[in-house]
Parts: structure tokens; C-alpha cells; sequence
């Protein structure tokens, strides 16, 4: 298991430019694709990766090697996400000081690919609660919240995942 693990995330890593949140979606197919997290597993991997400071993409591949081969996986998950990046960089970097490159097309093209990524996880990972009701009630109060009365986030989300909590956890089990 620790070998899949490994190389799902090295080669999820090849992809990582634009930020964590650029390859959520893809780690959540690779994943579940391979056993490694189930679709319910995955979304409480973003939850504690979201919560605990750094990248969230970075938290996932560590939480994940340690959740299934403790801190000896939760190192070579994140030191083998981390190793392309680091790679692709150096040769950028490396070649840059050989080649003009022209760095207004390079940043276009980045933001474009990373603007994808983001919308593709984000589809991805709303498709399964779309059409909840509980969590349309709630993206849309959420939205008039932020739009109309101008509400600072921070409350909309605490308020929020309270409000969560109360549906998902216990008004669904009744």
C-alpha cells in the first residue's frame, strides 16, 4: 500500500503547480482509483488537511502516508508530492539563465492551467451534495450573506458548519 501511495502522489506531484487547491480533485480520482481513500474518507482528509496549517494538497499526502503507514509514510508521501515540483523548478530556473523566456506568456499560461484545476476540483468535490437540499439552503444563504448584508466570512463560515453539523449530524439521523 505504502509503494501506491508513494507513486500516486509523485505523480499527482508533477501536476501541483497553482496550489493545493489545484490538484484536489485529481488526488481525490487517483485515490479512490487505486483504494487508497474512499469518497467519504477523502472528504475528511480535506477537512482535517483544511484545518491544520499549510497547503492543503501538502496536508492530504502527509495525512494520508500517516493515516495508512504512520510518520515513515506520512514522510515519503509528502517528501515524493513535493520532489517533481522542486525538480521542474530547478530545471525552469536552470534553463532561464540559457534561454529567454518570456515571462508574461509563462504566468498566463500557469494562472489559465491553475484557474482549470481549481474549477475542476470544485465541481468534483460539490457533485456528491449537489442536489441536497439541506446544502443548497445553505450555499445559498451563505451567498446572500456575503452579497446582500455584506457579512464578514469568518461568521458565515462558523455559522455555517454549525448549521452543519446541526442538519448532517443530527436532524439526517432522525
Amino acid at each position: 500500500m505504502i509503494l501506491k501511495m508513494i507513486l500516486v502522489f509523485l505523480k499527482i506531484g508533477f501536476f501541483s503547480f497553482g496550489g493545493g487547491w489545484a490538484v484536489v480533485g485529481l488526488l481525490q480520482r487517483e485515490m479512490m482509483e487505486n483504494g487508497i481513500l474512499s469518497l467519504s474518507e477523502f472528504t475528511q482528509a480535506v477537512a482535517i488537511a483544511q484545518v491544520t496549517p499549510g497547503p492543503v494538497a501538502i496536508n492530504l499526502a502527509t495525512y494520508t502516508g500517516y493515516r495508512h503507514a504512520g510518520l515513515l509514510g506520512a514522510f515519503l508521501n509528502t517528501f515524493f508530492f513535493l520532489l517533481p515540483p522542486i525538480l521542474i523548478v530547478l530545471c525552469i530556473v536552470l534553463l532561464s539563465t540559457k534561454v529567454s523566456i518570456d515571462k508574461t506568456r509563462w504566468s498566463a499560461a500557469l494562472m489559465g492551467f491553475t484557474t482549470v484545476m481549481v474549477l475542476v476540483t470544485l465541481i468534483s468535490l460539490s457533485l456528491p451534495r449537489f442536489l441536497d437540499v439541506w446544502t443548497m439552503i445553505l450555499a445559498t444563504g451563505v451567498f446572500i450573506g456575503l452579497r446582500k448584508f455584506k457579512i464578514n466570512p469568518l461568521w458565515l463560515i462558523f455559522t455555517s458548519g454549525f448549521a452543519g453539523i446541526l442538519i448532517f449530524g443530527f436532524l439526517t439521523n432522525f
